[in-house]
């Protein structure tokens, strides 16, 4: 019973609604209280000036042409009864006849309605003149990208995100972020770029995409190739072990999302997955062999974790990674991170809360069980893949450790990689390229020079006594090589028959006779000081850095000369003949850069712009050189590539420099940002659309992506302070009349 208060007043009947019957409120009751389109809220105006935009977008004859499809026979007699019989709820009115603006990108505004969403800001260029190229910075210059060193960089989504991999843990650099207003949603550009943060405490050293497939609908399926180890503030005591994973690249890029989209959320702490662990023993999955990615196809044909899940599932899906591993189903479950949780405990929202974990742990480890990998710590990798092979397989992969190089080989047709052969080095390699060298000098080889092992896959690295020869013309076999580079010392390793030989550059000094007077005893002797690092107390020369292949337009003359190297010693590049010569150190090189200060990596580029006088077009390569200095760019003409030497002068390249505030170091090749995004983030006009689609409709597939690939910019890092480090890129032209601009994406 109610208490007995003479202050409460009880009405005799229920409060009901003034308007209605007994039934629940509808659309239509709630249009004909509050308006049309009233249930969206603040929303209302936004949606409806959206509608109206996709109305006035539609020609009479499109508008026709979707009538006559309609949905069927009796539509229209609907129609007509509809509007004959009476109707208590006003009917919805979309305004179309707004004013539109003269400028040719306006859409239709209402005066009573809010301004259209601002496209996001183009970026603006630095120009580094006098050279032909810019440089870009993302997001405020007032918040970094990473708070520590950055190591890798892998650009997923049409490089809409930029994974950044770093001494902290794995970062996402939004290129568009997205903001709630009460206008709507508001989608901005690379200038207000954000940087979040997805985990913390395996630091990512390499990111490297295997295989990707993408279908232009969902989310991207594919393999990423990753090196990551704990960081130092989990090992202080002792040294980390840093592994190869094959991660999923649909849980990668899930990841990115979240990241993305949780803002103000804390990153994942993979720490706390390996509480109670020792990270440098934790369980690896069992292969038989020596295969190491046996589980390749199953990686990627799974998709990722985005569902909640019992746990019996999750335990048949982290099996079917391997299908030929002998742990148990439910050793299997933890082998990749994920906490060990009783079924009893684990609820559907407990999956949900866990996704990200999951996905960031979505892995596989490429060491197998009894393989040299399984405990030995990885420095770094290099994969090489056989030009013009675009089908699966065909690639190889070489592993560096502390005292051994490990070459794998993945056959064409197959995913799994295979241990082929195996280096030993007496000193730690810094760097690994392959490369094409020339068998025409052929480099000596005895068994003290090259020890193999009872495996018969590795070998000692010595230098060898080379055999100079300019009088008979022996025909050239370009073989596979490694191009390793130690402290001070640079190398070449012949994959066929693992014959290895020092690498000198040619002294422009000396030239050929400094070269021809020393003897080929005195050569062995010194080669072989050197390469048991007996030699390094005394020389006291300037460090290599790996060398980059230039892809140049052959000229219908020379086609020998559609691939260059450039090798650097120091502060000194020379563009040298492809495939490598044996001889290096004998051969003049076709031209000769010196950079201003040592540069840590060299990247190229080759463009074109049209000629002054208005007819055809004129090709250049660019040197760009990162070092402490900043970014340092020298551009020469092909065409005096190819000219024969004489008594002309030697064209002089354009210089140019910039000081970025601190020491720069390369990233990654790609990006198109010298270009307008309007068709990433919104409309474009109409003038602009006829322009960009006709030129496209001109290009061939095999064209659109040659031209594509050419006009790619290079990504690269900066270090503006102690705990601010940021990402730039440098690409596109200065010029007006730049060949990069005459259609649009």
């Amino acid at each position: 019973m109610l208490p007995d208060c003479p202050d409460l007043e009880i009405p005799a009947f229920p409060e009901r609604d003034k308007q209605g019957g007994d039934d629940l409120p509808t659309y239509d009751d709630l249009a004909a209280q509050q308006g049309p389109n009233s249930r969206f809220g603040r929303w209302r105006q936004w949606i409806e000036k959206r509608a109206a935009e996709r109305y006035a977008d539609l020609t009479p004859e499109e508008y026709e042409r979707r009538r006559a499809r309609g949905w069927g026979e009796g539509v229209d007699d609907t129609e007509q009864d509809s509007e004959a019989a009476p109707s208590l709820v006003p009917p919805l009115h979309i305004q179309t006849d707004f004013p539109r603006s003269e400028a040719a990108s306006a859409s239709p505004l209402d005066s009573g309605l809010e301004a259209t969403p601002p496209l996001p800001a183009t970026l603006i260029p630095e120009s580094l003149s006098p050279a032909r190229l810019n440089l870009y910075h993302f997001g405020s210059r007032f918040l970094p990208h990473a708070i520590a060193p950055i190591r890798c960089l892998l650009p997923i989504l049409n490089d809409t995100l930029l994974l950044i991999g770093h001494d902290n843990g794995l970062s996402v650099l939004d290129m568009f972020p997205r903001e709630w207003t009460d206008g709507g949603v508001v989608e901005r550009g690379p200038n207000d770029a954000e940087a979040r943060l997805i985990w913390e405490g395996e630091v990512v050293y390499q990111l490297t995409i295997l295989e990707a497939e993408s279908t232009g609908q969902g989310t991207p399926q594919g393999v990423v190739l990753a090196l990551v180890g704990p960081d130092n503030d989990y090992c202080k005591d002792q040294e980390g072990i840093r592994s190869l994973r094959m991660y999923n690249l649909a849980s990668l890029i899930s990841l990115a999302k979240w990241s993305v989209s949780q803002k103000g959320s804390r990153p994942l702490d993979l720490r706390q997955s390996h509480a109670g662990k020792n990270y440098n023993t934790l369980p690896k999955r069992h292969r038989p062999q020596s295969s190491l990615t046996k589980n390749l196809k199953h990686l990627m044909s799974d998709p990722p974790i985005a569902q909640p899940q019992s746990p019996s599932s999750h335990i048949s899906e982290q099996s079917s990674y391997s299908p030929v591993a002998e742990a148990s189903a439910s050793s299997s479950y933890t082998q990749t991170g994920v906490s060990e949780d009783s079924p009893e405990s684990l609820s559907s929202w407990d999956v949900v809360d866990d996704l990200p974990l999951r996905w960031a742990t979505h892995y596989t480890s490429l060491a197998s069980a009894g393989s040299r990998l399984m405990n030995a710590s990885v420095l770094f990798y290099e994969l090489y893949r056989h030009e013009g092979q675009r089908g699966r397989g065909g690639a190889l992969l070489a592993v560096a450790t502390k005292s051994n190089i490990f070459l794998y080989e993945a056959p064409k047709g197959e995913r799994a990689f295979h241990l082929i052969k195996e280096f030993y080095t007496p000193l730690t390699a810094r760097s690994i390229t392959f490369v094409q060298q020339s068998v025409q000098d052929t480099m000596a080889r005895s068994s003290s020079d090259v020890a193999l092992r009872s495996s018969g896959a590795q070998s000692n690295l010595h230098r060898h006594s080379r055999v100079i020869s300019f009088g008979a013309k022996i025909q050239r076999f370009p073989q596979l090589s490694l191009f390793v580079v130690f402290e001070k010392k640079a190398g070449l390793i012949r994959i066929a028959d693992s014959a290895v030989g020092e690498v000198e550059m040619y002294d422009e000094g000396y030239g050929f006779l400094s070269t021809t007077a020393m003897s080929n005893t005195s050569m062995n002797r010194k080669s072989r000081a050197s390469w048991d690092g007996r030699g390094f107390s005394k020389e006291h020369k300037a460090i290599w850095i790996p060398p980059v292949k230039i892809n140049l337009p052959a000229p219908a003359n020379r086609p020998s000369l559609s691939h260059m190297y450039i090798v650097t010693r120091g502060k000194t590049s020379h563009i040298v003949p492809y495939p490598l010569p044996s001889n290096l150190s004998a051969l003049p090189p076709y031209r000769s850069f010196l950079w201003s200060s040592p540069p840590t990596r060299i990247s190229c580029r080759v463009c074109s712009s049209p000629a002054r006088e208005g007819s055809g077009s004129i090709s250049f390569l660019q040197l760009v050189a990162f070092g402490e200095d900043g970014v340092e760019v020298q551009e020469i003409s092909l065409s005096s590539l190819s000219e024969q030497k004489g008594k002309r002068r030697a064209e002089q390249p354009v210089r140019s420099q910039s000081d970025l505030g601190g020491q720069t170091g390369f990233l990654n090749v790609g990006g198109h940002w010298h270009r307008p995004f309007y068709q990433i983030v919104g409309r474009s006009d109409s003038s602009r659309s006829d322009e960009s689609a006709s030129s496209l409709y001109d290009l061939s597939p095999d064209e659109l992506v040659d031209r594509m690939q050419a006009e790619q910019g290079i990504y690269g890092w900066v270090q503006k302070g102690l705990e601010d480090w940021r990402v730039f890129w440098l690409g596109g032209s200065d010029t007006e009349h730049d060949l990069t601009k005459d259609y649009e994406l």
